[in-house]
């Protein structure tokens, strides 16, 4: 395996009226033969976002819709897997500089324990840990 996908990323690869839609789609597809996954932080996040009536415009899925939609990335024989990072490591953490960063952050952890690289958009976090995140415009 070689991507850990952010909910940035995932996001907008799954939500068709993302304005990044096509490039987060794009990118996707392009690595899902390199062996790719996702935090379940991530895939729950998404579940959320695409349940969210502000976030999704008036347009929110139902979670038996948003389950399936983001279920669907993760099967078939070019799905990707649910990671798990483990206990919160310190050494990754104190870096941060905001709250906002902590769960980034525990995502960097979560790649690096599975020799993998965080595929995100978050500027912060790829300026923090440029050796194990690449960013996905």
């Amino acid at each position: 395996m070689k991507w850990l996908v952010d909910t940035d990323v995932l996001f907008a690869a799954i939500n068709t009226a993302h304005e990044r839609h096509a490039s987060a789609r794009k990118w996707l597809e392009s690595i899902k033969g390199d062996g790719w996954g996702a935090a379940v932080e991530t895939y729950l996040a998404s579940v959320r976002l695409l349940m969210n009536q502000q976030v999704m415009k008036g347009h929110a899925l139902r979670a038996s819709d948003a389950l399936k939609a983001v279920r669907a990335e993760f099967t078939g024989p070019r799905g990707g897997k649910i990671m798990n990072g483990g206990v919160p490591d310190d050494s990754f953490l104190r870096k941060a500089e905001g709250h906002k960063q902590i769960m980034d952050f525990n995502l960097v952890q979560t790649a690096a324990a599975h020799g993998m690289r965080l595929a995100t958009r978050d500027q912060g976090t790829l300026a923090a840990w440029p050796q194990h995140a690449i960013n996905v415009s």
